[in-house]
């Protein structure tokens, strides 16, 4: 009986990985990581005790905010597009919901950042012939780019075909909403998709019938924009190495790791602060005839409220000593979250193989430049299949920022960039490049654009004399 449920092996291992990330990004069910005080003890005191051990700690989420502005500074510039006209809609909606591919790669860099792990896959409606150009043309049938997370991607396998490696099974779990029988409330259904290649790509749906078994309740065959089928399925993921099938270790893991860490000493902190921070007034020196009138009065501590004691009684207030040793340990574990979090931009702590960077020997790159390679690589890909579907040139391409540290020029260097243009040592393209680098001139503009303004400029501001 086949088993569409199976999670692959590396899948399981990774899952919990996965979880700790999410958790402490999130901030949220991070609790549960606290250790248990005398958990041996299984009284109520000590249950309540644990309760507000809980309650007092304080979650600094370091992790979460390293990760929004390491992705802010991937999108600081806007990413290089260049699709066919036929693909123009991907500005305003790639997936069919209304969501930017500039929206959507947003979300994918950051849960690459996160888990290490993404993926995408372009889809198709069924039709048995090619779609017309007027269909296509007022959306009633569109190429979209699907984003699966990590955990949605339980299983998959290769084959080998020719000389090179295809994937021949992708098991995608899916949630569906579906409306309740009185029309307002919201259920929800799980299914599992299942993209195979058997000598050509075909998709199933797979249900689970009352019995709890599960079927394949329905299956199609994509075909391209010519009508033909497809030899490979157009899926591809993504990860914070390479975008092979194998599971990357999360960029963000080591630093939700100690985040959490240090939240397991604020929680010591907090708690000993409770404890022994408020001062202890002692009275000393009583007979019991006073004890008992104090007991059943009581007294006021303060300047305006003089205490009387008897002969040899003496009154005192007692503060613990500090004690920094916890306060020290929260300090130094902040130190080393903000150095895990440069560390993610330092370059030459990843590497880029020659064929990945495309003829490049070896190419030194820091894991957030790395991870922003492999998610446009990942993009311009999944934009050629959605050219393939929509019978439209494959001329595409979807390049992220890669610079992120703010490059300043030099009185000095723009000079010496000059004078070399000047005496021919130096290219228009490579004097143009190198200005755009350093933002002078709009990095958005191709080097027929900066010709083209170049030729029909005039000097001066051509303001009116008069």
């Amino acid at each position: 009986m086949p088993d569409v449920t199976f999670q692959h092996p590396e899948y399981v291992k990774a899952a919990k990985k996965w979880q700790v990330v999410e958790d402490v990004c999130a901030g949220e069910n991070v609790q549960k990581y606290l250790r248990a005080l005398n958990p041996s003890d299984t009284s109520k005191q000590n249950r309540e005790r644990n309760e507000q051990y809980k309650k007092g700690a304080v979650y600094y989420n370091a992790t979460g905010r390293t990760r929004q502005g390491l992705t802010g500074a991937v999108f600081k510039k806007v990413p290089v597009l260049h699709v066919p006209a036929a693909l123009r809609y991907v500005e305003d909606d790639i997936d069919g919901t209304g969501v930017s591919i500039y929206q959507q790669s947003q979300k994918v860099l950051s849960e690459v950042l996160k888990k290490g792990r993404y993926a995408l896959y372009v889809d198709y409606p069924a039709v048995s012939a090619p779609a017309s150009k007027a269909q296509q043309a007022a959306g009633l049938i569109r190429a979209s780019a699907i984003n699966l997370s990590a955990e949605r991607v339980i299983n998959w396998r290769t084959q080998k075909v020719g000389a090179s490696h295809l994937l021949s099974l992708v098991v995608i779990k899916e949630s569906i909403a579906q409306t309740t029988e009185d029309g307002f409330g919201i259920e929800s259904i799980e299914q599992y998709r299942v993209l195979r290649l058997d000598g050509c790509y075909r998709v199933e749906v797979w249900q689970q019938n009352t019995r709890g078994m599960w079927s394949i309740a329905k299956t199609y065959q994509p075909l391209n924009g010519k009508g033909q089928p497809w030899r490979f399925i157009p899926f591809t993921f993504i990860g914070a190495e390479n975008n092979d099938t194998s599971i990357d270790q999360p960029p963000l893991l080591d630093l939700a790791r100690l985040n959490l860490a240090h939240y397991q000493n604020s929680a010591d902190y907090e708690d000993s602060a409770f404890f022994v921070g408020q001062a202890q007034p002692v009275i000393s020196g009583l007979t019991e005839e006073w004890r008992d009138w104090m007991q059943q009065n009581g007294i006021y501590i303060g300047s305006r409220s003089p205490i009387l004691l008897p002969a040899g009684g003496q009154f005192d207030i007692k503060q613990a000593q500090p004690n920094t040793m916890v306060k020290e340990a929260m300090d130094q574990k902040e130190q080393q979250m903000i150095a895990l979090g440069a560390r993610l931009l330092d370059k030459g702590s990843a590497v880029k193989t020659a064929t990945e960077a495309q003829a490049e020997n070896e190419a030194e790159h820091s894991v957030l430049s790395l991870a922003a390679s492999n998610v446009s690589e990942a993009y311009t890909l999944a934009l050629s299949w959605m050219a393939n579907f929509m019978n439209a040139p494959a001329d595409v391409e979807y390049t992220l920022n890669q610079e992120f540290t703010r490059s300043e020029l030099s009185p000095q260097m723009l000079t010496a960039l000059i004078q070399a243009w000047q005496s021919g040592r130096l290219p228009d393209s490579d004097l143009w490049a190198q200005l755009k680098k350093y933002g002078v001139i709009d990095p958005e503009k191709d080097d027929e654009d900066i010709k083209g303004e170049l030729e029909t400029a005039t000097t001066g501001l051509a303001l009116d004399d008069e």
